[in-house]
């Protein structure tokens, strides 16, 4: 099944197009693939709503907008995040399966998964997730208690609340080794290198990738 609201389609390729840089009417064409028709009266009509401004092909959200976009970005992210932490999907498999969720999940639902997955700041694919007000209340109550692993004692049950890096080598790298948001490890060496007890098997980072990891103690 394809996502089939086209205004909620094309809000979310202008916020996505926007994160990177510029959104224009072309670009949503390109980026359309056949799943829906871009013209200029569909965005005539979206224009005439004040969810978008358009001038000279450069598309921008209004803050309208972006009230509208912001929660279909994230419904659609926390479903890439449940579909690849939950059921071990890999970033590219949960594209078109989490299209589909970003329509059906309600937002006391939304939440749940946001809460059951410790508020995850980015998706599989590192982009990054809109907060909810399940994260700000979590941020109130847990900000003291989060810390990195550098921070931490050899011995340290961990749960992994997030992964505090722009650079998707990083990011990358810890996720192949099954370190993620909700995630439980046991720090069982820090020096010379990091060693890290993630289920059954050890896994040993540089000083430098380990200190992009934050958590609570268990």
């Amino acid at each position: 099944m394809k996502c089939f609201d086209i205004n909620a389609e094309i809000l979310e390729a202008v916020w996505t197009f926007e994160e990177k840089g510029t959104c224009t009417i072309d670009s949503l064409r390109m980026r359309s693939n056949g799943d829906y028709v871009v013209t200029d009266e569909l965005i005539s009509v979206i224009e005439r709503t004040g969810l978008i401004t358009v001038s000279d092909g450069v598309i921008h959200l209004t803050e309208k907008g972006k009230s509208e976009a912001g929660p279909i970005i994230r419904r659609h992210r926390l479903a890439e995040r449940l579909l690849a932490d939950i059921l071990g999907m890999t970033p590219e498999e949960t594209e078109e399966s989490a299209c589909e969720y970003e329509h059906v999940l309600a937002p006391g639902l939304t939440e749940a998964i946001c809460t059951l997955l410790g508020h995850p700041r980015e998706c599989p694919h590192g982009s990054p997730i809109p907060e909810g007000e399940c994260c700000k209340r979590a941020d109130v109550s847990i900000q003291a208690a989060v810390k990195s692993l550098d921070q931490m004692n050899v011995g340290d049950t961990v749960k992994v609340s997030y992964i505090k890096s722009d650079d998707h080598i990083i990011i990358n790298k810890l996720y192949s080794h099954g370190i993620s948001t909700g995630k439980t490890l046991k720090i069982r060496q820090k020096f010379p290198s990091f060693v890290l007890q993630i289920d059954n098997s050890q896994v040993a980072l540089e000083k430098s990738v380990a200190e992009n990891i934050y958590g609570l103690r268990n």
